[in-house]
């Protein structure tokens, strides 16, 4: 008798020891219903000084025969002569958010930085090639783990418990070291503001990504579609605000 009480203690504990893992290894998502082909573009701004232009474009995508998000996200600034051309395409699934692969290319004058990014269960396969040297790199995955690039994009489909900030890993292809590392982070939300950008007036929610190198402010339209409206790197300065749709050529 006494050996059947301790084996159902036993069972107890390890059934909510289960559940609690499952509980911390998924996020709680609201993934918006998002048009195929939609493009917002930004003005990007330099302690007050416009630089250059933000465009993201969202295409509904296939892979491996399961449906994925494909993200295009194109950066062009200049500081004095140099232009510098920041370049991301990267797939997501549609289901859960979680990254498929990535590619990034980053040309500044004549100097270019490409990365590719191939995800597993298990390991993410890193490429990355800067200045004549190229380097391969294997990175641990591990549930809540997502593409630097994608996550604005992921900032639209978080929810939150009260009080509590969603904490993830980033895996940052770009590095430091070359090669790219995994890096911890969190998102807090910090409540709802109403902003005017280029675009005009938006009632938002305001959520701040803490992770290593500084932290962003990012403000998500309140409505259905839950757009990036504004973005503010508060180490840097650098700021990106919606532009009108008739501005952003379309």
């Amino acid at each position: 008798m006494l050996r059947r009480s301790w084996i159902s203690c036993l069972l107890v504990l390890v059934a909510i020891h289960c559940g609690r893992t499952d509980f911390e290894a998924k996020l709680i998502l609201s993934i918006p219903r998002l048009v195929d082909g939609e493009t917002s573009t930004y003005r990007v701004s330099a302690r007050g000084d416009s630089v250059g232009t933000y465009t993201a474009s969202l295409r509904h995508a296939v892979v491996n025969e399961a449906p994925a998000y494909e993200l295009t996200l194109i950066t062009r600034t200049t500081t004095g002569a140099v232009e510098t051309i920041d370049s991301s395409l990267v797939y997501t699934s549609r289901t859960d958010l979680t990254p498929l692969s990535s590619f990034r290319f980053v040309k500044t004058g004549s100097a270019l930085f490409t990365t590719a990014a191939n995800y597993s269960r298990r390991s993410v396969a890193v490429s990355a090639y800067a200045s004549g040297e190229e380097k391969q790199k294997l990175l641990p995955y591990e549930p809540r783990t997502f593409d630097i690039d994608q996550l604005t994009f992921l900032g639209r489909a978080l929810k939150f418990e009260p009080g509590k900030p969603v904490r993830i890993n980033i895996i940052n292809t770009m590095g430091p070291p070359l090669g790219g590392a995994v890096v911890e982070a969190e998102f807090v939300f910090k409540g709802d503001e109403t902003i005017t950008v280029p675009a005009g007036v938006f009632d938002c929610r305001k959520l701040v990504l803490r992770r290593p190198g500084g932290n962003v402010e990012l403000w998500y339209e309140t409505a259905p579609a839950k757009r990036l409206i504004r973005y503010r790197a508060t180490d840097s300065g650098v700021t990106m605000e919606l532009l009108p749709a008739q501005a952003s050529g379309r």
